[in-house]
């Protein structure tokens, strides 16, 4: 019966064109987040694809290791003396461009250098020129105390208590500094489209499963279904089953092949590197790898696919319309962007389904929750809420669809 529910679901021809646009979308996706790393030549002419992947790889594996006083003060020397020879001339791009393919190699260092001495809200890309060779080595001291800065300054009055002002602090602590540095290029492009591609899996996979409890209604063959001896348990848990093995299927199908072509282009190493290493996350709160955060995010990225889809598959089932249904997981990503400036709603946004979907860009946020005398952040309870949720679902699906009605 289950076999037969998932042919059900692809014997539509919008199935089979939402699958085709899957499929397009995930080729796009893969060369946009190899072709995102490019390589400076020594006349500053920009290169993208795998050999320039490689070459730029090659650059940055000279400055691999840990990053302490000693290295530290090694890029600083390089760069100042870069500097000199290939001064940065303001409206010259050509001068510019040649300077930038010199400093390629450590450009992530030099970003992690001016975000650790810039203020916390700030950054300024020629923090490094001023900087001493004694200076340098107080980046990761600096990067705490920064934020203590701010925590307590008026920017940040009212925004925390002191015993989440407490916590933040004690995680920058957490971070075992020095920090350790090679290339993760490869890690980094992936996580770049990671949320895009676990979108677009959600919102084709909705258009699949929408229809699940509906097409009976919609065939007019309702009263068939109903009335046969295992329509109403026997045939709702199929469909139930069905929805479930053709979103996960689809999900790590996709997942996989997006994660072999872009980490197999560019490499997988610096999957141990810390995510505050560089510049977009320097100023996260959670303490792990790339790798890690890549697992995290299609960890999330499911159970918020599941979960999107599990409600489209309820609503389906209450109102016999496959219509309403398939416009749940539009409602879910889209909504937040209209109800945002509600202050009051913030707590709830914090924790909403689609942010699931963007671990990428919500690791770096301070949304913190109290829970039995503890404070965490949202994506812990995200992953626990969520599951449970999903799976509280199963049997109200059943329920709702078991109770139906002939007419």
């Amino acid at each position: 019966m289950i076999r037969y529910e998932i042919k059900k679901i692809f014997s539509k021809s919008l199935s089979k064109v939402s699958l085709v646009v899957l499929l397009f979308s995930l080729l796009i996706s893969c060369y946009f987040a190899i072709t995102n790393v490019s390589f400076l030549d020594e006349q500053g002419k920009s290169h993208t694809g795998i050999a320039a992947a490689k070459s730029l790889r090659e650059e940055k594996q000279k400055w691999k290791g840990v990053l302490d006083e000693a290295a530290l003060q090694a890029v600083l020397d390089e760069y100042k003396k870069i500097s000199e020879e290939y001064p940065i001339r303001p409206g010259d791009d050509s001068a510019n461009l040649l300077h930038d393919s010199k400093v390629q190699g450590f450009s992530e260092i030099k970003d992690m250098i001016n975000m650790g001495f810039c203020e916390f809200r700030d950054f300024n890309y020629y923090r490094i020129d001023s900087l001493s060779k004694e200076e340098v080595g107080q980046i990761y001291e600096n990067r705490g105390k920064s934020l203590e800065k701010w925590l307590n300054s008026e920017d940040a009055d009212g925004l925390f208590d002191e015993n989440e002002k407490a916590f933040l602090i004690e995680q920058y602590r957490e971070m075992k500094a020095p920090l350790y540095y090679e290339d993760y290029d490869g890690w980094k492009s992936a996580l770049s489209y990671a949320q895009t591609i676990i979108m677009l899996i959600m919102l084709v996979s909705a258009f699949l499963v929408s229809g699940i409890f509906s097409n009976e209604f919609s065939w007019k063959s309702d009263s068939i279904f109903f009335s046969t001896k295992y329509g109403r348990d026997r045939g709702t848990r199929a469909k139930i089953m069905a929805g479930f093995i053709v979103v996960s299927v689809i999900y790590f199908i996709v997942i996989s092949l997006y994660s072999l072509v872009v980490l197999g282009c560019l490499g997988s190493q610096g999957g141990n590197v810390m995510i505050q290493t560089g510049f977009w996350h320097w100023k996260s709160f959670y303490n792990i790898t790339y790798m890690q955060l890549y697992l995290l995010t299609v960890v999330a990225g499911y159970i918020g696919t599941v979960f999107c889809l599990f409600l489209s598959m309820l609503v389906s089932a209450k109102t016999h319309t496959a219509v309403v249904a398939v416009t749940i997981p539009f409602a879910i990503l889209f909504l937040p962007l209209f109800v945002s400036n509600f202050d009051f709603l913030s707590g709830i946004l914090g924790v909403f389904p689609d942010r699931l979907l963007q671990i990428n860009e919500i690791i770096n946020t301070f949304d913190l929750y109290h829970i039995g005398g503890k404070i965490v952040g949202s994506i812990p309870i995200m992953l626990v809420i969520y599951p449970i949720l999903s799976i509280l679902m199963v049997p109200l699906m059943y329920h709702v669809y078991h109770k139906t009605e002939i007419k």
